[in-house]
């Protein structure tokens, strides 16, 4: 089982458990891929890969859509690989052999088994088995989208020397480690971030979605010159409705989870001096956190607030909306903030990740520091009372994202990156 596990990751793991590393360290190398693309080549063979179930919703899931169906609009032959492509009776089988043979392996050589890393370490060898068989060497161009994807990438390009691209949509391991679920200075620490080094090694350009990412991934030895923004962007549109001009509609959307700080949303509106009887709060999504939310809701007697769970008509409900409000305490670009932008809404969110590169305070929206449930309060009671401040923000917020926040400007980007990579 040990030739499954790449050396890099041995010598990381040798190297935290004590023990004389038995192998040379080996680094993924960026393909050399000078001549194998054709700058005037009308139509290229592309292949978008992700580790993550897709279709499925989510900002990962939009992005992947997004990009195929505008390149393909421009003449590309796109293909998209998941997991969810594959067997699923075949692939847990595979899975739960290769855990045995993994759990087997690191008890003999370390005297212990992590169960995070045997779960990825198993998962990993069995999507690279598949995708060994997806013939690579068709493919002008492979774009992956994830941390494991683009190690597995890395480690099969040695062989076809395919340009290869890496778009993270967020910080795996030092997310991980702000939330807890990752311990500072553990093994899985020590695991998980020499996959995202190796992964930034391997791809010929990382294409970033904000640049908030530049900073953490230089931390991880990626390279300047290697990376380039490209926002992400979106096709969305709202029919305008008549409102009610006796009620204010504020709408939420986003997992429920303690990352997105819905519970600060709650603190604020419970603290409001104005009187929220024409008020109505909609909270979108699913997650673990919602029975503690609807239980802290009751406990301050909010009793205007109405969780709707997983919805898929997000247009109407948006159609509706007045106040878009993302509390969130760690976030990258969402999404649902872009929608908001398209729907005319006006926005309350905080300065988390490459959000302030959407929203411009007091002119596109209104920014908050993550966690501050005064400042929230105060832009609440502020668009609440305001209309015409609330038409303005909304209006900004239109005019910016259709400007510079459209599918079409994003695949513009990515196809030059592309292009641009020979």
């Amino acid at each position: 089982m040990g030739e499954n596990i790449h050396p890099s990751l041995l010598y990381e793991l040798d190297t935290f458990y004590g023990n004389t590393p038995r192998i040379s360290k080996v680094n993924l190398n960026e393909a050399d891929i000078k001549g194998t693309l054709i700058p005037n080549k009308e139509s290229l063979k592309i292949l978008i890969v992700t580790s993550f179930r897709y279709p499925i919703t989510g900002g990962l899931s939009h992005y992947i859509t997004g990009l195929q169906k505008g390149l393909q609009q421009k003449g590309h032959d796109v293909d998209v690989q998941s997991p969810s492509q594959l067997p699923e009776e075949e692939f847990r089988d595979r899975i739960i052999q290769y855990k045995k043979a993994t759990e087997t392996y690191l008890i003999d050589r370390f005297g212990e088994a992590n169960p995070k890393i045997v779960k990825n370490a198993s998962f990993m060898q069995t999507y690279q088995m598949f995708l060994e068989e997806k013939n690579l060497q068709k493919y002008d161009v492979i774009h992956a989208q994830d941390l494991f994807s683009i190690f597995i990438l890395g480690k099969l390009n040695s062989m076809f020397q395919k340009p290869l691209f890496f778009t993270p949509h967020g910080l795996f391991t030092q997310s991980r480690l702000k939330f807890n679920k990752i311990q500072p200075n553990s093994v899985e620490e020590t695991y998980f971030s020499e996959i995202e080094k190796q992964g930034l090694k391997a791809a010929n350009k990382v294409i970033l979605i904000s640049n908030s990412f530049r900073k953490p991934l230089k931390e991880y030895e990626a390279l300047d010159e290697k990376m380039i923004r490209v926002r992400t962007g979106i096709d969305f549109s709202v029919e305008d409705v008549n409102r009610n001009p006796n009620q204010v509609v504020i709408t939420c959307i986003a997992r429920l989870s303690p990352r997105k700080g819905h519970s600060y949303l709650l603190e604020a509106l419970s603290q409001m001096k104005e009187n929220l009887n024409h008020v109505k709060v909609n909270i979108v999504g699913e997650g673990t956190m919602r029975e503690s939310l609807e239980k802290q809701a009751k406990q301050l007697k909010l009793e205007n607030i109405r969780f709707l769970g997983k919805r898929f008509d997000i247009e109407e409900i948006l159609a509706t909306s007045d106040i878009y409000v993302l509390p969130t305490l760690n976030d990258n670009f969402p999404i649902s903030v872009l929608e908001a932008m398209f729907a005319k809404q006006a926005i309350i969110t905080t300065n988390c990740g490459g959000i302030p590169e959407m929203i411009e305070h007091n002119r596109t929206g209104v920014i908050c520091e993550p966690g501050n449930v005064q400042q929230l309060t105060e832009a609440l009671e502020l668009l609440i009372k305001d209309a015409s401040f609330r038409k303005i923000l909304g209006t900004n917020a239109y005019h910016y994202a259709s400007q510079y926040l459209t599918n079409e400007k994003m695949v513009e980007g990515i196809e030059e990156a592309y292009r641009k990579t020979v």
